[in-house]
């Protein structure tokens, strides 16, 4: 991988940014409830990101009528459902299985654009989605014996994170309808303006009965965390190191999520590691590799999960 060492800083930076986003939000539902923080986090980000495009940009000016349609199901699929479920799951599931489980978000994207799009795979496509699967099959420990105290809400909570992803895959590919001259950040930070309003009716229901003296340094910390170094910072690092590099270049740094995920876990939230996590990573991990190096791989811009 000849090229712009820079470019690789910024791109495995924004990974790892991503992959400690699952730590951050164990930390989050362990104390918020789960509209409230999804509020708080866009809050964060929409107050950042709109202060940028309207210093840097034109605001919303380049958004056409028409556009603020596709912007609203974006916001639903990728803004408001991703979170909400990855931070629901995260109540009943572990930190790694989530962060593998999310990698996952480019072989869901290949299934919608199947089911609905009717766009026919190739042959490396459909062997990256089995690799997926195997990898969430791995996570889920169906491949040895399970501690049967525990399965039955660890596997729903994984459910809900593999709802997320789909709802990111969605997201994403609607990405294509929003015209180019909408650039990622003005794009961005309208999404997170839209995601706030969503997520602010039951917020406030829930911020009316909610305890705000109990919440310590880390949780705010992890709040802020959460909306402007994930939302933010992982953004500008992703774009900033995309358009230095070829979209399969830019691909393959998507692999790092699910290591950062797991070894974040493991260090910051001391979870106990598993070898059919080592396994399901492993599997995702080539699956990622697979469906970017093969031929007619996906955008750069498209393999990351920076919703």
């Amino acid at each position: 991988m000849k090229g712009n060492w820079t470019a690789y800083f910024d791109l495995s930076a924004a990974m790892i940014i991503v992959g400690s986003s699952v730590v951050v939000g164990k930390v989050i539902t362990n104390c918020f409830p789960l509209f409230l923080a999804s509020a708080l986090r866009f809050g964060v980000a929409a107050v950042m990101l709109v202060a940028l495009v309207s210093y840097r940009e034109s605001g919303f000016r380049n958004i056409r009528t028409k556009d603020w349609m596709t912007l609203i199901l974006m916001a639903l699929s990728g803004q408001f459902v991703f979170t909400l479920f990855v931070l629901w799951g995260l109540r009943f599931t572990n930190a790694i299985d989530a962060g593998i489980i999310m990698s996952t978000t480019p072989a869901a994207m290949a299934v919608i654009s199947f089911l609905m799009l009717k766009e026919r795979p190739l042959f490396v496509h459909v062997c990256g989605v089995a690799l997926a699967i195997l990898g969430i099959i791995a996570v889920n420990d169906l491949l040895v014996p399970a501690d049967a105290s525990h399965s039955t809400d660890r596997w729903f909570g994984n459910a809900l994170v593999c709802a997320a992803v789909f709802g990111e895959a969605l997201f994403l590919l609607l990405r294509k309808r929003v015209p180019a001259s909408v650039s990622n950040m003005t794009m961005t930070a309208a999404l997170c303006l839209v995601g706030f309003l969503m997520s602010m009716p039951l917020a406030l229901y829930e911020a009316w009965s909610f305890d705000f003296s109990h919440v310590g340094t880390l949780e705010w910390g992890s709040i802020l965390y959460f909306g402007m170094v994930f939302t933010v910072v992982a953004y500008l690092l992703w774009f900033r190191g995309v358009a230095q590099v070829s979209g399969n270049t830019a691909g393959i740094f998507t692999a790092v999520m699910p290591v950062s995920a797991l070894l974040l876990s493991c260090i910051l939230l001391d979870e106990p590691f598993k070898w059919s996590q080592a396994l399901g990573c492993l599997l995702v991990v080539s699956a990622i590799a697979l469906m970017t190096l093969g031929p007619r791989s996906a955008p750069a811009g498209s393999s990351a999960s920076l919703s």
